[in-house]
């Protein structure tokens, strides 16, 4: 990796980030989103910043709006395969602001030209960011480049595929999920709809800009197992989870190269490897394009550079 995000930075990790910038001590570029949930309303915005300072920016701002489906705290549109014990039938998660709240949080966003990132896991939770992302920009003949990412995104519906095209929300998808709980999305949490957690396959044909991200420490920051289970689906117990909608290898790595420059607005100089643009790149042990998907866990990277200076040689 070339390019890390902290995407839920604290007043406390702010200014860590800041010190270790001026100290010079990050190494790699690294892109805060502060967290804004709890502030008093009105409370001025962070500080954001479309470059970097001694390898550090603030992006924008991060909301939530759901739990997990892991943890049965997702909120979603219909119940839950099996709800978790002590609720009722009917349970589908909680959201965790009232909808004029995240309308109201959105609007005061977007509308001063800061990215906004939202965690959205339930497919209810999602409704309620594109119905505040819609609402923040009706009236408006066109539609400005704001690149808003919705965060997980993992049981989105083809109906919200749609509006988030229209809308210019960007999915960035949690697709390690299919392996580390995609037996227990199919069994405990989602049933049938499991097969369609993070539908790569159906937001590529709709040519929409999409990421795939691991989540650490949720799970490990393994960039090569992120790049396997999207392109597998396959879950620990070995089945494949929605085998439709599987992308291909090139297609993978774009969503973690440059597509992921474009997401941070940086695609003018990452995100390719192109005379003019930054000199971040890994060396890999193999061409993955030249791969079977199955077999990319044998892949090992040899070298990383960042900035042009080598970062990483593997031993």
């Amino acid at each position: 990796m070339t390019t890390v995000q902290d995407g839920a930075t604290d007043p406390a990790g702010l200014g860590l980030l800041q010190s270790m910038a001026a100290q010079g001590a990050l190494t790699l570029d690294t892109v805060a989103y502060v967290t804004t949930q709890f502030a008093t309303p009105g409370t001025p915005l962070p500080s954001h910043s479309w470059k970097y300072t001694n390898g550090f920016r603030v992006g924008g701002v991060k909301l939530f709006l759901d739990g997990s489906p892991q943890g049965k705290t997702a909120r979603l549109s219909k119940p839950y395969h099996v709800p978790p014990p002590g609720t009722a039938p009917d349970y589908r998660g909680y959201p965790t602001m009232a909808q004029e709240v995240t309308d109201s949080r959105v609007h005061e966003v977007v509308g001063r030209n800061v990215q906004l990132m939202a965690h959205a896991n339930g497919d209810a939770a999602i409704d309620s960011m594109l119905d505040a992302v819609e609402k923040s920009f009706a009236g408006r003949k066109n539609m400005p480049d704001h690149r808003t990412v919705m965060i997980h995104a993992q049981t989105v519906r083809e109906d919200q595929l749609d509006r988030m095209r229209t809308l210019g929300v960007v999915p960035s998808y949690f697709s390690a999920h299919s392996f580390f709980w995609g037996d227990w999305h199919r069994d405990s949490v989602l049933g049938e709809r499991a097969f369609r957690i993070s539908p790569l396959r159906s937001t590529n044909d709709r040519q929409i800009p999409f990421t795939v991200h691991n989540e650490t420490p949720v799970v490990p920051p393994d960039m090569i197992r992120l790049l396997w289970a999207t392109t597998n689906r396959q879950t620990r117990s070995g089945k494949v989870l929605g085998e439709d909608k599987r992308i291909g290898i090139r297609d993978a790595l774009a969503a973690i190269t440059r597509s992921a420059a474009w997401q941070y607005f940086e695609e003018e100089s990452k995100g390719t490897l192109e005379r003019g643009k930054r000199a971040d790149l890994v060396l890999l042990s193999e061409n993955p394009l030249n791969m079977k998907p199955e077999d990319l866990l044998r892949l090992k990277v040899v070298g990383t550079w960042s900035r042009g200076i080598r970062v990483f040689a593997a031993r």
